[in-house]
């Protein structure tokens, strides 16, 4: 009876601390995910809307404007980056008209009820040589659209970069651009908009032929592996993220402020891509972004952060690309994710079928 009694006792103290934890963190920054559709399995968007509530993200990325996707959104609170489609960029950067009726079909009639923060001006477009020449005028023609929608004061234009834009990044204050940035930093500035970023340890890792360590790209090292200066890093991404930061100082812009648009790890496609790594990684992530530790250059601050992707794709090309998903097509976690970033309290657990029961539990607390 008194073993009863007391694991009674442990049980409600464990569900204090875990809703007292809830209650400190529900209104501070949260995690944000991307949303990919190229899967032919996806749940109702509504669903995928209920997911992520009882899942504590509180933001989400959109490649494109799914008009089902925004108005599932309504009235959500969760923050959205909506994006422009790649195949726009040209007529909304050619014609102002158009671009004033893009923002008004995909953006205004939803605003303010699907809380909108960004629009992310294609995707990637330093990869694209042809389109290049479009995305600066396609960024401002948006940017006009919102001042006559005035909406301007309340969503921010950018564009996301791979890593692969940077001519150097190591050691991370010598990032260098390998492209003429100038003109877009020079928008993002004027109109109080953020960088976007790309910043996949995965990638370096898996191509590094054993040079780069497990711990080092996985956030699992406790002491300093690089010293560059006065700064000391013992983790692959923030070295990317203030390669970013000291490229953008070499042009004269020391405070514009970094956006994560994606992040993540895959479970399937070759030796490094597995459950553990992506498990480790993502939680690491999570927990890393949300702590206010910031980067080595930017201290004390979150870093607004977003993990691709909510679902795995089937539709994707390679096998790699299909396996980076947080969820399976039925809302089941692939991996126990721990979205408040307090892994005491939700220790990783080792198989996908446990996660089913940490999945129940979790989604009981967070109504409490």
């Amino acid at each position: 009876m008194g073993s009863q009694q007391g694991n009674k006792d442990c049980y409600a103290l464990a569900l204090l601390i875990v809703v007292s934890f809830y209650i400190v963190h529900a209104d501070g920054e949260k995690i944000g995910v991307c949303y990919g559709m190229l899967s032919d399995s996806l749940p109702y968007h509504n669903e995928e809307v209920n997911l992520m509530q009882s899942n504590n993200i509180g933001k989400v990325r959109l490649y494109f404007a799914s008009q089902d996707a925004l108005q599932a959104l309504k009235n959500s609170g969760i923050e959205v980056i909506v994006g422009v489609r790649n195949a726009e960029l040209q007529t909304i950067a050619d014609d102002q008209d158009v671009a004033n009726i893009w923002v008004n079909d995909k953006i205004k009639q939803f605003h303010p009820s699907v809380n909108i923060k960004y629009i992310a001006v294609g995707n990637k477009v330093f990869l694209n040589r042809t389109l290049i020449s479009y995305l600066l005028p396609a960024m401002e023609n948006i940017q006009r659209a919102l001042r006559n929608a005035d909406l301007q004061n309340n969503i921010k234009v950018s564009t996301p970069y791979p890593t692969s834009v940077l001519n150097n990044s190591f050691p991370p204050s010598e990032g260098t651009f390998g492209e003429d940035m100038s003109a877009i930093l020079n928008f993002l500035s004027d109109n109080g908009s953020t960088f976007m970023a790309h910043v996949y340890p995965y990638f370096s890792y898996k191509n590094s032929a054993g040079s780069t360590s497990a711990d080092y790209s996985l956030f699992r090292s406790t002491s300093t592996v690089v010293t560059d200066g006065n700064l000391m890093y013992n983790n692959l991404f923030d070295v990317f993220v203030d390669a970013f930061i000291s490229a953008m100082e070499k042009l004269g812009h020391s405070n514009i402020p970094i956006v994560i648009t994606e992040s993540g790890w895959p479970t399937a496609g070759n030796a490094v891509a597995t459950v553990d790594n992506a498990r480790t990684y993502n939680n690491n992530l999570i927990k890393h972004v949300l702590s206010n530790a910031g980067t080595p250059k930017r201290p004390g601050t979150t870093i607004e952060t977003y993990i691709f992707t909510l679902f795995n794709e089937n539709q994707k090309t390679g096998s790699e690309a299909r396996h980076f998903g947080l969820f399976d097509t039925t809302k089941i976690p692939v991996y126990p994710m721990d979205f408040l970033a307090e892994s005491s309290v939700y220790p990783p657990l080792s198989s996908p079928e446990s996660s089913r029961d940490l999945k129940v539990v979790y989604i009981y607390l967070t109504v409490i």
